[in-house]
């Protein structure tokens, strides 16, 4: 099937999502705004309409952008989708995606370069001393307690016993005395001081044992992704991760 730009197509049953392959999106529907890959296997980047995007799933939303996802659109290779009718205009698509990014402000990483612009106002926003202090006077602001905490990742001493086959016994064992990324966390506070390979330092208590530990901020992230802290400390990580 030959596609072209502004074909409105539909999401042919059977499909999962690519970067979820337990979540079905059969019957989704958008528009190819670009196409990739070979002509006789096309890869199709679709944006979604403003019908599939009111309806899906908050489930769908949230796990795409943990995992760094923008949700307004998808790539799919061209088997996987069939032409179809338009069933809005482009602005109403639009006026969708702005709701949308209303709700979830931290959707977007232009939202998140514009929110570190905002921070970080001189003309290097690369990570160094300077700048991780300003973040830190930036954050000791505006955090707002109570604030629960996870791992964003499995924590780094971790792996070898996670991805490496150590002894799982030795593992579980440990966990009662070190954090684990599987943790929930209270944050106490954040640390005076700042290193530039592990940024700034926070001082959690585990709320299963009231143990307190003294981790890396980029390590974690906040559990509930509607507390308002969540897009503070995503802009803060994705700073870390990126610049």
């Amino acid at each position: 099937m030959t596609f072209k730009i502004g074909d409105s197509v539909i999401v042919k049953a059977g499909t999962s999502d690519p970067d979820f392959d337990d979540f079905s999106i059969e019957g989704w529907q958008g528009r190819i705004i670009k196409i990739t890959g070979k002509k006789s296997h096309p890869l199709v980047e679709i944006e979604w309409d403003s019908i599939t995007l009111k309806q899906m799933p908050e489930e769908s939303i949230l796990r795409s952008l943990d995992d760094g996802c923008d949700f307004t659109s998808m790539i799919l290779a061209g088997n996987e989708v069939e032409l179809a009718s338009h069933r809005d205009s482009e602005t109403d698509a639009q006026k969708m995606r702005d709701q949308l990014h209303k709700k979830h402000p931290y959707a977007s990483y232009e939202q998140q370069e514009q929110n570190i612009a905002e921070i970080l106002t001189g003309p290097d926003s690369s990570v160094n001393k300077d700048n991780l202090a300003t973040y830190l006077l930036h954050l000791k602001n505006k955090i707002e307690l109570p604030c629960l905490l996870t791992g964003s990742e499995d924590f780094s001493w971790e792996e070898p016993y996670i991805f490496g086959g150590w002894d799982k016994e030795e593992y579980k064992a440990l966990k009662k005395t070190k954090p684990s990324y599987t943790d929930t966390f209270e944050l106490i506070g954040l640390d005076e001081t700042v290193n530039e390979d592990r940024g700034i330092f926070v001082n959690v208590k585990r709320v299963s044992d009231k143990k307190t530990f003294a981790l890396p901020l980029w390590d974690l992230k906040v559990t509930d992704k509607l507390d308002r802290n969540y897009q503070l400390i995503s802009d803060y990580s994705f700073w870390m991760t990126n610049y």
